[in-house]
């Protein structure tokens, strides 16, 4: 949530672009163009708080519009000021640079020994698990959020009973309508076209871990009657369908 936890980002592309937008309306430059960004501005912003959701790609259109208007007056400005305006535009793209070496250097972490590399030794985990145990048209309904489940069906170009590919919308505001709709939903499908295999991921998201299922009462009673534990993995439970049900 990117909007909320680093909102002083925000605080030098602001004052960028105020002091822009008066740069341009004190020497007379202000131009449709500026207007047309302007609204730009505000359309990100209404895109981003009206939505009331905090992910950062909400940001994406707000950061668009904003850089856009942050140099619209960035020649006019060297051209009169020239040492100036030169010396802060280098120090920003000084920090910008070490910014990015150092976002490249977490990235490479994550990648190497990290929890990049250790979600992708457990989709070739499950894909090991499962691949034995699969028949033609056998279904697979994967319960988890990024923490390769998807992926590992993917490898094995197994399809899901149901529509969803991650299970964080059932375990929060567990009492309002939508939710509630959304476990009946996944349930009716697991009925209808029962899986040969459930696979659940110990980690929930954005917290709780595999007890999480206990809080689903209905999904909780069809695992306890129609599955079983077949293999126990490094962060899954697979669940075979019991002969029969």
């Amino acid at each position: 949530m990117w909007g909320f936890h680093r909102w002083h980002v925000w605080i030098p592309l602001g004052a960028a672009v105020v002091l822009s937008l008066i740069d341009a309306i004190a020497t007379r430059r202000f131009s449709t163009r500026h207007l047309v960004i302007g609204l730009g501005v505000v359309y990100g912003l209404v895109h981003y708080i009206a939505q009331g959701k905090g992910w950062e790609y909400h940001v994406y259109p707000l950061a668009a519009f904003a850089s856009v208007l942050v140099f619209a007056e960035l020649a006019s400005a060297l051209s009169m000021r020239r040492w100036a305006t030169a010396a802060p535009v280098a120090l920003a793209l000084i920090i910008a640079a070490v910014m990015l070496e150092t976002k490249g250097a977490e990235a490479a972490a994550a990648a190497e020994g990290g929890w990049i590399s250790d979600k992708a030794r457990r989709v070739k985990a499950v894909v090991a698990d499962l691949r034995p145990r699969l028949g033609p048209g056998d279904t697979v309904q994967v319960l988890d959020t990024t923490e390769g489940g998807i992926h590992a069906l993917l490898r094995l170009g197994v399809r899901e009973p149901s529509r969803f590919l991650y299970d964080f919308h059932f375990f929060h505001d567990v009492t309002t309508p939508v939710v509630r709709g959304l476990r009946a939903e996944l349930v009716n499908a697991l009925n209808a076209r029962p899986p040969r295999f459930i696979v659940v991921f110990e980690r929930g998201w954005p917290d709780g871990g595999a007890e999480r299922v206990d809080a689903f009462p209905e999904l909780r009673q069809l695992l306890d009657r129609a599955y079983r534990p077949d293999v126990t993995g490094d962060g899954y439970v697979i669940h075979a369908k019991r002969d029969g049900s």
